[in-house]
């Protein structure tokens, strides 16, 4: 839910960059070259930039005595921190400083959260995902295969909240302008609040 959320609200709010789907960054990159419109190119290659930066932090602290200490957690509040200030301070600072803040927080997701109930899943990018589901709906159909039908019921699930998070923030945006974000604040929140023991992977 809050990956499809953030890239919304991005791409609502902050010209139309998304911060989590860098493949739709990359074309849009590249259409904007061709265009010669430079400005809103650069908007792209920062929000790609801040992402890889986001990608070796989260590498580095992985490597590193937090890995100790429920890495997932550390990540939950780094991204909830991140998207506090940018809530805070959507009124205030640029577009592109708000989507390089919010590419940090995209990547320490997608560099982290990697399995769902012991099988791999994407949080940010979902043609993996939906080609996952109907490979594993295949196989529980036509072999009836039972672990299949769990990763197909579970990667369902991924992909529902991630419409649903994308389509919440729409509606919001339309009532809440920029403070919409703060939807993601609530969305951690609770995760955080929900999963006070060690997360399970």
């Amino acid at each position: 839910m809050n990956s499809g959320a953030i890239d919304a609200y991005t791409f609502l709010q902050h010209g139309e960059v998304f911060v989590g789907l860098q493949t739709g960054n990359f074309i849009l990159f590249g259409i904007s070259l061709s265009k010669l419109a430079w400005w809103q190119s650069l908007r792209y290659l920062f929000s790609i930039l801040m992402f890889a930066l986001g990608v070796v932090f989260i590498k580095h602290l992985q490597a590193s005595r937090y890995r100790e200490r429920n890495i997932k957690r550390i990540i939950l509040i780094i991204d909830l921190l991140l998207l506090v200030v940018v809530g805070t301070l959507a009124n205030f600072i640029s577009d592109i400083l708000i989507v390089g803040l919010l590419a940090i927080a995209a990547a320490a997701q997608f560099q982290e959260f990697k399995l769902m109930n012991g099988n791999p899943f994407n949080p940010l990018m979902m043609t993996g995902n939906l080609r996952k589901l109907l490979d594993n709906f295949y196989s529980f159909l036509r072999f009836k295969n039972v672990k299949a039908r769990r990763i197909a019921i579970d990667t369902c699930l991924v992909l529902f909240c991630f419409i649903l998070g994308s389509l919440i923030m729409g509606l919001l945006t339309n009532v809440f302008d920029k403070y919409a974000i703060f939807m993601n604040v609530i969305i951690i929140s609770i995760v955080l609040l929900v999963t006070n023991q060690k997360f399970k992977v």
